[in-house]
């Protein structure tokens, strides 16, 4: 009976593992203003790169008002006034479409979909 038990577990981890992945679809945003892009979520944090007005950026994780994006050059943080999440030809991230959130070593990470 215990197998059983064990085979049920390995079978559920198995479907809720895949049903994660494949929600993570990536997410997206259009910068709203030119902005500094900063090596940590921090107003303190060393300027890495900048954004312009009009770029497509893919957002790779959040933390509080802050998300970090992946953009040309090195990636980094900026305020979430930057970044326009209106609808366009990706998934965007917003209150009608997070799938879940997830504490980790940046903060609350939340999965759109």
């Amino acid at each position: 009976m215990s197998l059983s038990l064990v085979k049920t577990g390995a079978v559920a981890a198995a479907i809720v593992l895949a049903t994660t992945v494949s929600s993570m679809a990536a997410t997206y945003a259009y910068v709203d203003h030119d902005a500094w892009v900063r090596a940590n979520h921090s107003n303190l944090a060393p300027i890495v790169n900048s954004v312009e007005e009009g770029d497509y950026v893919k957002i790779l994780a959040h933390w509080g008002n802050w998300y970090k994006i992946k953009i040309p050059g090195q990636d980094g943080w900026v305020k979430s006034g930057v970044l326009d999440f209106a609808p366009g030809p990706g998934p965007f991230p917003g209150p009608g479409n997070v799938q879940a959130c997830f504490w980790g070593p940046l903060g609350y990470v939340c999965v759109n979909g």
